[in-house]
């Protein structure tokens, strides 16, 4: 099986044990394909973690620096490692999770991706922050966001969604992560009023619920925006990753919620990849039991994708392939997971 999607205490701050570890994991646990996807660099302080911070003594050019240094160090040892696995047991493919933080962010990335043509060969497309907030942190965050659009959450979600198709249209992302992160920290008892998208008051007679199930019915120019997006990354043939994170956190279904995987079936013919989005040993994997259900019993897909790299002389392919859902199934990999 495989996964899209990872990163290891080496390199990102709020990550624990070695690279090399993850991959005897995933080697362990029998992935078919494990992607190397450590944070691409931030280049701003205003974008820097409390915790990256706190390991510069507060001083935020070092921190920026360190960030540079991390990258280059994963770059050189992502690559010893897929050295070391020249079998494919399991197949090793070298990228990067950009950050989509602003339009200075998402330039940097092209630049990035560019100049390292030759080790990252696709990255995945996020967006972690809105109004240059970071949405999936903490909940103090997230309510600083959403109070950064005047506590007027369609607002919020239509910046998202914007600022996501500007990744899309630069980047062209091979798989995009965490299509609905900002569900993360959705309140749970969050009311609207569904004509303006204000956050309700007490006294708001017409505010309603919204969760991450209800949103596109209460607001369709953001619907309109998803599936503007879906639309986009179908013209280049990339793929949505179905990101186990949001199960590991306490989430009801994953990264895209069955409202947006709906649309992904209608709008970018249903090219799904798997993601554990994982940060230590113990995410390896994980949840992918309950995934599989998602897949097969909520979803009904037809098949899944996956990235696959082939080498013939000198040059070097990277192509998404298809796998029939029967296939995907009859798996010996599934049998580890109750």
């Amino acid at each position: 099986m495989h996964s899209h999607h990872s990163h290891s205490g080496e390199y990102v701050a709020h990550g624990v044990d070695p690279l090399d570890s993850m991959i005897a994991q995933a080697e362990a646990m029998g992935f078919e394909t494990f992607c190397l996807t450590e944070h691409m660099p931030r280049i701003d302080t205003n974008f820097l973690y409390p915790e990256e911070l706190e390991s510069s003594e507060g001083d935020g050019a070092v921190a920026l620096e360190k960030l540079q240094e991390n990258f280059s160090l994963f770059l050189k040892h992502a690559q010893s490692i897929k050295k070391a696995h020249p079998s494919g047991h399991p197949n090793i493919i070298i990228g990067t999770e950009v950050e989509g933080c602003d339009s200075h962010h998402i330039q940097y990335a092209k630049q990035l991706l560019k100049e390292h043509n030759d080790t990252l060969r696709f990255c995945v497309g996020s967006v972690h922050h809105i109004n240059g907030i970071a949405i999936d942190y903490d909940q103090a965050c997230w309510d600083e966001a959403l109070l950064s659009f005047g506590n007027n959450f369609k607002e919020m979600l239509l910046s998202y969604f914007n600022l996501q198709y500007e990744l899309l249209t630069v980047l062209q992302p091979m798989v995009v992560g965490h299509f609905d992160l900002f569900k993360l920290l959705l309140p749970a008892n969050m009311t609207v009023n569904p004509l303006t998208g204000v956050v309700g008051k007490s006294d708001d007679t017409n505010s309603v619920p919204v969760t991450d199930l209800t949103y596109l019915d209460l607001w369709p120019e953001v619907k309109a925006l998803v599936v503007r997006n879906l639309q986009y990354i179908n013209s280049y043939g990339g793929a949505v990753e179905i990101n186990t994170s949001a199960l590991r956190k306490g989430l009801a279904e994953p990264y895209p919620s069955r409202n947006i995987a709906e649309l992904v079936k209608l709008h970018n013919n249903g090219r799904f990849v798997l993601s554990d989005d994982s940060h230590g040993i113990k995410q390896v994997g994980t949840c992918y039991g309950a995934a599989l259900k998602y897949i097969t019993e909520t979803l009904h897909l037809k098949e899944m994708y996956y990235l696959h790299e082939e080498t013939s002389g000198t040059a070097t392919n990277l192509t998404l392939q298809s796998m029939p859902i029967d296939q995907v199934v009859s798996s010996d990999f599934w049998k580890q997971f109750p």
